[in-house]
């Protein structure tokens, strides 16, 4: 990253409840529309950016590489991704602004959407080997309920009546359920190369506790062997079954958390054949066995 880090502190309304939303408009001299608007500035953030273009066009340069964007092109910002917009004409957006490590979006529900997994999984780590075509674009009947939902937040934002922040989360879950349902009839080449490598991850996340095997997965990505492992690694830093691992064991510390099975029944219920590897794996990854995280929420059941 060489431009300015632009803080959530900058943007948030409130620190402690990290999500906000924003109209920016293109004045006929580009100026900036408030004091923390680095539209025309190379940055990136502390935070992620999801971002509707509703009006206009721009040249879009992200982390070296530009990218023509117009009306109905809908994105996600990460993190530390350098970017900025120039040559605006007549360029209008929604940014709609959170933390996800600190706002409570049902994650493990969204991921369970093949869209979604492409949308805000895939597409940002593809985006620069895909010159950007695997973007989602919506006709303007699709754009303009996306956009009603983004202005209600905007909304929200600016009244902030009382339960305002409960509000912002419920349109963002909203907005992003639509938009990875939009994203599941895209047409494109890379947008459904993507929708089946999401469709892996949302397959894993619905039923963990299958016997999948690696044949599984490539036949449902269409991909080859070789390329689908790249593909998936590149894109959660995990392998296929590292990452059916992890997923096994969050929802295990859920049951140990919440539910009176014992940890050979949870073993069990999350998809692993043997008990005794299940404790290996779970001391391994969390540092503690799975008796000794359950007595730590209180219960010895």
């Amino acid at each position: 990253m060489t431009g300015i880090l632009a803080k959530g502190e900058n943007y948030f309304e409130d620190a402690s409840y990290p999500i906000t939303a924003r109209h920016v408009l293109t004045g006929s001299s580009s100026e900036p529309s408030h004091e923390h608007d680095l539209t025309e500035v190379q940055h990136a953030h502390d935070f992620n950016e999801l971002v509707l273009i509703t009006g206009g066009t721009a040249l879009h340069w992200l982390n070296g590489s530009e990218f023509p964007i117009v009306a109905g092109d809908i994105f996600l910002l990460q993190g530390q991704q350098d970017h900025y917009f120039h040559k605006r004409d007549r360029l209008e957006m929604i940014n709609i602004m959170y933390d996800p490590q600190q706002i409570e979006l049902p994650e493990s529900r969204l991921l369970k959407m093949p869209g979604y997994c492409a949308l805000f999984l895939l597409e940002p780590v593809f985006r620069k080997q895909h010159r950007f075509s695997s973007r989602l674009h919506l006709a303007r009947l699709a754009l303009s309920r996306a956009e009603r939902i983004a202005l209600e937040m905007v909304d929200e934002v600016d009244r902030r009546l009382d339960g305002y922040e409960s509000a912002l989360l419920g349109k963002l879950i909203d907005l992003m359920v639509f938009l990875s349902r939009s994203y599941q009839e895209s047409k494109s080449t890379n947008s459904a190369a993507l929708l089946r490598v999401g469709s892996v991850i949302s397959s894993m996340e619905q039923d963990c506790a299958r016997d999948w095997k690696l044949e599984d997965f490539i036949e449902m990505s269409r991909q080859s062997r070789s390329h689908f492992i790249r593909t998936f690694a590149k894109a959660t830093s995990l392998s296929p079954f590292e990452y059916l691992i992890q997923l096994r064991l969050q929802r295990a510390m859920g049951l140990l958390r919440n539910s009176r099975l014992t940890i050979s029944q949870i073993a069990f219920e999350v998809g692993f054949n043997d008990s005794n590897y299940f404790a290996r794996q779970f001391r391994k990854r969390k540092g503690a066995s799975p008796l000794a995280y359950r007595k730590s929420f209180g219960s010895s059941s």
